[in-house]
């Protein structure tokens, strides 16, 4: 095997890019909206409010989506799927619902991600609120 030969550092260029720092939260309810494909993922903090982790029903107001194993019988039932501590919805209608519902701009990414603001106890178990104020 031969001895690579590096260059002098003197001879490297330096980067030009700014540092940026990206915040990071408790996350929540993500939403992938792209050509490759279209999904909700759920957080741990989500799942662990839920006393069951195989399906949810979802609901809506204008500046919030409320998530939880029951809200009741007109609600749809959402399978999810398992992919590590998160859980995952595949239903592009249903993206495609609350994208137009909130108005949401995919124009410069492919996944916004809301925080959970509140979890409230019912009859029928944990009502997880997700904040959609986006600007």
């Amino acid at each position: 095997m031969s001895k690579m030969v590096v260059p002098n550092l003197d001879e490297f260029v330096a980067s030009t890019c700014t540092d940026t720092t990206r915040t990071t939260g408790a996350g929540g309810l993500s939403i992938v909206y792209s050509n490759n494909g279209k999904r909700l993922t759920l957080s741990s903090a989500i799942l662990n409010e839920l006393s069951h982790q195989d399906s949810v029903q979802i609901a809506y107001t204008d500046d919030y989506i409320a998530i939880a194993n029951y809200l009741g019988e007109a609600h749809t039932n959402y399978s999810l799927s398992k992919n590590k501590n998160s859980g995952v919805i595949y239903n592009t209608a249903l993206v495609n619902e609350i994208v137009h519902r909130f108005d949401l701009d995919y124009s410069d990414r492919t996944s916004i991600t809301f925080p959970v603001i509140s979890v409230q106890e019912s009859d029928s178990g944990n009502v997880v609120f997700i904040g959609v104020q986006y600007s």
